[in-house]
Order: structure tokens, then sequence, then C-alpha cells
């Protein structure tokens, strides 16, 4: 029986499935295996699947798309391993990621849980637009998750035992199911992020709505307040909150006509501001490429918000940015989604000398 299990869910990731997959099977520590759940991928995923001849690789193909977290339950009833380690199909592993997190656990035997306390964001082409840092402590952790997330979902292993005795990932809560799945094994155990870069994180600017943004923080204070149910000794009772909960999906449901072209435009203009926001930060932070890239994929989205011009302006001569700083520091402020830049707090101790003057996580 292999230690350890890797799961991966996929639909249509067919652009980076391999480079995802090379960088498990590349990893140092050699006792896993990996299983990947094809969610009726309409693309080439399943034919890149099916071109691997590795026994550590297993494959479970959905007729139908379930969604994310009825993949990863299936993978999790197939794990073998007495460590689970999740890993998305459009990230990258560094080869000692499998390796430090189980020397961890080993030796830590009260954490049930532990993720990459940084990690590098990157754009489709891979090249690196900022570096996230998140709590590293279980202190630390356990207080922010009960205001927001603070992990990299795709860098965390946790221990079978603890998934078989709170459960899977619940549908009801996708796409935030991470952060209800990760708080119910935070209840059982201690939790740590490990203050290195195990995982590369692949931004989906797709996925930067208002509506997305406002469905997530919604149903993150359910889940928040189911939370603090169970951790004050009463009964969760989720039966109640799921017509709350299936009334903001209906909300969710894109509009039509005038009002869908409204939306769309609301929509490119928030993922430029967050763009922007990104770059302010690595500005400020002296890291003048890097605020190009963000920069640019602002203006990619909207093309007309203005800030982002002055900000691939500024990124090109040091001096000025180096003295204008204070004009950003209101943008930086504003990087408080969850899935893209959790809010520290100076919580971490993962952040080096720069980034902890100006980092607005």
């Amino acid at each position: 029986m292999p230690r350890v299990t890797v799961v991966m869910a996929v639909y249509n990731a067919a652009q980076f499935l391999r480079e995802a997959i090379a960088s498990v099977l590349s990893q140092t520590y050699t006792d896993f295996e990996l299983i990947v759940v094809d969610d009726a991928s309409t693309d080439d995923s399943s034919a890149i699947l099916q071109s691997y001849d590795d026994p550590r690789i297993r494959i479970i193909r959905h007729q139908t798309n379930l969604g994310a977290s009825l993949s990863r339950n299936d993978a999790l009833a197939a794990a073998r391993g007495e460590l689970i380690a999740i890993m998305d199909a459009d990230d990258v592993c560094a080869p000692t990621r499998i390796e430090r997190q189980v020397e961890f656990l080993g030796a830590h035997p009260a954490v049930g849980l532990v993720g990459c306390g940084v990690y590098d964001n990157i754009d489709a082409s891979g090249a690196v637009l900022y570096t996230s840092f998140l709590p590293e402590t279980n202190e630390a952790i356990q207080r922010a998750l009960m205001k927001r997330w603070c992990f990299l979902h795709s860098s965390i292993m946790f221990r079978k035992v603890l998934q078989q005795a709170v459960g899977g990932y619940r549908t009801a809560f996708e796409p935030a199911e991470d952060h209800d799945f990760v708080l119910r094994i935070a209840e059982r155990s201690q939790a740590h992020n490990l203050c290195e870069p195990l995982v590369t994180y692949r931004l989906n600017h797709n996925g930067l709505t208002v509506v997305g943004h406002q469905y997530v923080e919604q149903l993150r204070g359910i889940l928040i307040e189911l939370a603090r149910r169970r951790r004050s000794g009463q009964p969760e009772n989720l039966d109640a909150e799921l017509p709350r909960v299936l009334a903001l999906k209906q909300k969710r449901l894109p509009p039509q006509g005038v009002a869908g072209v409204v939306q769309g435009w609301r929509d490119s203009f928030y993922a430029a501001n967050r763009y922007y926001g990104f770059g302010c930060r690595e500005l400020c932070a002296g890291q003048l490429q890097r605020a190009r890239r963000c920069f640019v994929q602002s203006l990619r989205t909207n093309g007309m918000f203005v800030k982002s011009w002055i900000g691939f302006a500024l990124s090109f001569m040091p001096f000025v940015a180096r003295h204008a700083r204070f004009l950003f520091r209101s943008s930086m402020q504003q990087l408080n989604d969850h899935s893209w830049s959790p809010l520290l707090d100076g919580e971490s101790s993962c952040l080096t000398p720069v980034a902890h003057g100006t980092a607005a996580h």
C-alpha cells in the first residue's frame, strides 16, 4: 500500500495537465499513488490521461460532469494512502513537496493538515505575477479560518483518518467547499503551513467576477456560522441553511440581454482592478517586472482601466515608483479576495523583510 495518495480532479484541463502530472511523478518521495478523476472532460484531457503508462496512476472516469467536490470524494473513497495530498490540474508541485509534508506530519503527530505558506502565482505562460504569504502557525490559522480562507487548497496534505471522521467535500458549498472541509478538519486537529514554496498556483482570470466574489463571500459567511455552532458544542443544523444556500445559487445565474452586457463590463472592470492591486503591491516591493506583468494582465482584461496604464509606465521608472508608493497603498488594501490573496494581519512568519512592509494579502 502506498503511504500517500495524491488526488487530482480534472475537467477540461488539457492545456496544463501534462505539466501538473509531470510535477507529481517527478517527486523525490516515491511511495505514492496518483488518483486522477476525469469529470467528463470534453477537451483532450481524457486522451492525455490515457497516454500514461505508469503504475502509480489510477484513473476514474465520470460519464457526466459532477463537479469538483464529488470528483475528489470519489478519489478519497478509492485512496489507499494514510496521507492524502490535494493537487489541481493546472498547478505545479515543487519536486520536494510530498517529501517535506510527509516529514513534517511524521514529526508532528498533533498536526492533521499541512499546507504551503508561501507560493508564486503564475499566469498561463508560467510567468510569476506575485508571491502570496499565508499564516503559518496553528494559532494564526485557527483565527484566520473563522474570518477568511488561508490555505492554498492544491497544497494541502492531511491524514486520511481525519477525512474519514469528518466526511468529504460538501457540494452545497462549492466553490468554497475547500474552506468548509478544512474547517471541519481543523476542529479535530492542528493545522500548519510550511514556510516553503512547495506549489505554484496558476491564476484563472475567468474566476474574477463581481457576482462570483459576492457569492463566495456569502457562502463563506454561512459555513463559518456553521463552524461557530460546532465549536460551541451546538448542532450545525445544515438542513436549515440549505434553502439559503440554494437561494444564493439562483442569484448567481448570469443575466441575459443588456443586463448581461452590463454585468460583463462590471466583471472586466473588477478583474482589471484586482490585477492592478497586485501590480501596486509588487511595484511597492520593488518587483518591477512582476508589477509590469500584473498591469499588462489588467489592461488585457479591460484596456480602459487608466490606473493600470499609469502603473505600467511607472514600472519602467524605478526612482519615481519608489517615491510614489503612497499613491498605491489604498489599492493594495483591497487585496482581500480569498481565492487570490488572503489578508494576513501580520500573522505569518513566512514574510520576507521587504514583503512584510508591503504585502496586503
